[in-house]
This record gives C-alpha cells, sequence and structure tokens, in this order.
C-alpha cells in the first residue's frame, strides 16, 4: 500500500538542497558577480603580475561566493526597509534563511582567509581581512557603516582600493599604489553617495539614515559630481577611455543634481554600472 502523506528523506534533501542554492544565488546579485574579479584584475595586471592559481582562486572566491557574504549580510539587516521598497520586493530575504545565509557568509569569510595565507603574502593577508571587516560592518551591527554617512560611501571606496590592492599585490606592495588609484576610489564614494538617491523615500520613511536621507538628494549628486570632476582634473589619468567614463559620470550627475529625481537616478544608475563594466573591459584587454 502506497504512503501518500511522506516523501523519501533523500528527495526532501535534494529539494532542500536546491531550494537554499536558489537563494544563495538571488541574493549573491548574479549581475554583480563580475564587478570584484574586474576590480582585481586590474589592480593584478595593472602591478605587472601574471595570472597564477592562487590569483584564479581569489578572482573565483570575488565573484559569487564574495557576492554572498556582502548582499546576504546586507539583506538580512536590510529586511525590514526591503519588504517596503517596490523595487526589491524580488530579492527580499524570508527571515528563514538568514541562519543559512550568515552560515554561508561565514564559510565564504573563512575561504577568502586560507587563499590569503596560501599566498604567503603579508599584504593580501591584510587586504582580505580589511575585505571582510568592511563587507560585513558596512550592513551589520553595532557599527552598521552604511547608516553613518558619509561613513557609508567611504566604505564603498574604501572596498574599491581593497579589491584592488588584493591584486595589486601579486606584483607590488600596496605602498606604491599609485595616487590616482585613491581618486578612482574617491570616485566609488561618489557613486555611492548617488546610489543612495534612488532609495530616498522608502529609507527615510523606515528610518534608515542613508547619505541622501541625510545631506539631501541634491546633496548626493553634487558630492558624486565634485569627486569625479576633481579626478578628471587632478588625477592625470593617462587613458582616454577612463577620462570620457569619469566625464560621462560627471554630466550624469550634474543632470541628477538639477532634477534629483529617485526613478531618473535609478537609470542613470544603470548607465554608470554599465559604462563601468564596458570601461574595465577595455582596460584588461590592452593588457592581454
Amino acid at each position: 500500500m502506497l504512503n501518500t502523506g511522506s516523501r523519501d528523506p533523500a528527495f526532501q534533501t535534494s529539494d532542500n538542497l536546491y531550494e537554499i542554492s536558489s537563494i544563495l544565488i538571488k541574493i549573491s546579485r548574479p549581475i554583480g558577480w563580475i564587478t570584484a574579479p574586474l576590480v582585481f584584475s586590474i589592480g593584478l595586471f595593472y602591478s605587472g603580475a601574471k595570472l597564477s592559481p592562487l590569483s584564479l582562486l581569489q578572482i573565483l572566491l570575488l565573484s559569487f561566493p564574495y557576492c554572498i557574504l556582502l548582499y546576504g549580510i546586507n539583506d538580512i539587516y536590510d529586511y525590514k526597509s526591503d519588504t517596503l521598497n517596490p523595487r526589491k520586493t524580488s530579492i527580499k530575504l524570508d527571515p528563514r534563511y538568514h541562519f543559512i545565509v550568515k552560515r554561508a557568509s561565514l564559510f565564504v569569510g573563512l575561504l577568502l582567509i586560507i587563499s590569503s595565507f596560501l599566498t604567503l603574502n603579508l599584504s593580501n593577508i591584510i587586504s582580505i581581512i580589511w575585505l571582510i571587516f568592511f563587507s560585513y560592518y558596512y550592513s551589520a551591527p553595532p557599527l552598521r557603516f552604511k547608516e553613518r554617512p558619509p561613513l557609508d560611501s567611504f566604505s564603498n571606496g574604501a572596498l574599491f582600493f581593497i579589491v584592488f590592492s588584493i591584486g595589486w599585490s601579486f606584483g607590488r606592495g600596496v605602498s606604491d599604489i599609485p595616487a590616482k588609484i585613491y581618486f578612482v576610489s574617491g570616485c566609488v564614494m561618489g557613486i555611492h553617495s548617488f546610489s543612495t538617491v534612488m532609495d530616498y523615500t522608502i529609507d527615510k520613511e523606515v528610518g534608515d539614515k542613508t547619505f541622501a536621507v541625510i545631506f539631501g538628494k541634491r546633496a548626493a549628486s553634487v558630492f558624486a559630481l565634485i569627486l569625479f570632476v576633481s579626478t578628471l582634473i587632478f588625477s592625470k589619468i593617462g587613458r582616454a577611455s577612463i577620462n570620457y567614463y569619469i566625464a560621462f559620470c560627471s554630466l550624469l550627475f550634474l543632470i541628477a543634481s538639477v532634477f534629483p529625481k529617485e526613478k531618473l537616478a535609478f537609470l542613470l544608475f544603470k548607465l554608470i554600472f554599465v559604462g563601468f563594466i564596458i570601461t574595465a573591459l577595455i582596460f584588461l584587454v590592452s593588457y592581454l
């Protein structure tokens, strides 16, 4: 006689694994998997280093696995605001998965640390530790940088610089990083401050103290504009493609400064992200 009220434990386990895997992929934002590997690769090749098994391992860890840590922790502590934000309803993380995501994030952090110790490179080890620190405490209490403007934007600029320095460490020391990279990290700060404009209303309603909420939507755009224009004038970046991108972003920030609308900011942010991917790829192709 068939028992239709129960299922084979093996199938239940399989279903659970599939469900957990689906959740981890969704919260990791697949569109963002390429960002850290691109920044790492720019640092790697710009330092004069070549691709090696260990650098390839870290590139892979900085894609999907790292995004679980970065975005997963963010989704845990942003659950309240995400449930109210119509733009994020598809990625809000059900509380019953919070423990699993925390465990997965811890595992990713452990893998990153192990990979850094395998390099026997002090700069790499320190950079990985800083990466985990800022990635976790950007969203998690008690520090929660994302609600301490302008530390929210600073931490994003720091993350760019750290990921770059991890790649750079395979070829040269962190003290040799040129000043223009500090300017570019400042630009990332500006992109982050601008990104807070598109969620201004929801963040204000739920009490999240983002850059735009504290200083205003127009101020967030103007801050980004100042950082980008300063980089264009003073950084002495020699590559035309990068300067064109910086000028393009400056124009978008100028538009947003005049028209500080949330929907417009969302559209412009998409253009900035696509522009970054294209510019980064152009840079990397020149080293191949």
